[in-house]
């Protein structure tokens, strides 16, 4: 599978960084397929009392997530699938807990490549990892309680992931379609895109909900998000209207209302919230 250097989708907080949260690049063979492995760099403590908010935007990616709690003696996976709209999550803590967490970020055209079912449900998916990647809860689950450090638990995963890659479930007529789509950032209509590559639109969309579980209409839409999203935070030579025709949004408005459906706020409170003096 291709590398596709061209687009690095972000969080909602790029640049926060913490003893419970820091990002890993993958090695050189899996760099194509997991956008990064995450999670707390060794065991911590969440005082009870204290508030936690976490806003979760799409950024085309799935995420498998393993959580370690030392003081309940136990360990809990999620499987988050591709999103096209923000959560907004959080609370206080009622208690003391040590905890670890460790989680793997594939590209969302690639997740299929490692899943045990098609991705044919698993839009706006949050629960037990179980029903796609009860291999890598098997691979990973008892490991976890035998080491604490990120660095290694990322050579432990790498080590699983390469050996579980399934490169014949690579489907050519997706991937050439999501090379256009992250070429063009976003910004081209379904009809040019099926006349690219050559196929129908009716089998354009079979082969989406099938490695992906949306259509490529919105798969689109959320990496033009992504690049206006990014824009935001790192061309300050840019301004918004320079975005409008770039991406090809209809107007401003068009803009803004796409933005705010995407990240459930305005720019200036996306901009205020990833903590960053950044454009517009």
């Amino acid at each position: 599978m291709k590398h596709f250097t061209c687009y690095t989708p972000i969080t909602a907080m790029p640049y926060s960084r913490s003893e419970s949260y820091v990002e890993i690049e993958p090695c050189a063979a899996l760099k194509p397929y997991i956008r990064c492995f995450w999670g707390s760099r060794d065991i911590y403590t969440l005082e009870a009392g204290v508030g936690t908010e976490n806003v979760v935007v799409p950024d085309t990616c799935m995420d498998v997530i393993f959580t370690v709690n030392y003081t309940d003696n136990s360990l809990s996976d999620m499987f988050c699938g591709i999103d096209d709209r923000a959560v907004h999550n959080g609370g206080r803590n009622e208690r003391s807990q040590r905890l670890s967490v460790f989680a793997v970020r594939f590209y969302a055209w690639s997740a299929v490549l490692f899943a045990e079912e098609s991705m044919r449900t698993c839009r706006n998916f949050y629960g037990d990892a179980g029903g796609y990647f009860s291999w890598l809860a098997r691979a990973l689950g008892e490991r976890l309680w035998e080491t604490t450090g990120i660095a290694e638990r990322v050579r432990l995963a790498e080590e699983a992931l390469l050996g579980r890659m399934n490169l014949r479930r690579e489907e050519p007529v997706f991937m050439d379609a999501v090379s256009e789509i992250l070429a063009h950032r976003g910004a081209l209509r379904m009809h040019e895109l099926a006349r690219d590559i050559h196929v129908s639109g009716r089998h354009l969309q079979r082969v989406f909900q099938e490695n992906m579980g949306v259509s490529p209409k919105t798969f689109a839409s959320l990496v033009r998000y992504q690049n206006l999203w990014r824009d935001i935070l790192t061309r300050p030579d840019r301004q918004i209207l320079d975005e409008v025709c770039l991406l090809q949004y209809t107007d401003q408005a068009h803009l803004m209302r796409e933005f705010k459906r995407y990240h459930g706020m305005t720019i200036p409170q996306a901009r205020a919230l990833a903590g960053k003096s950044v454009a517009f």
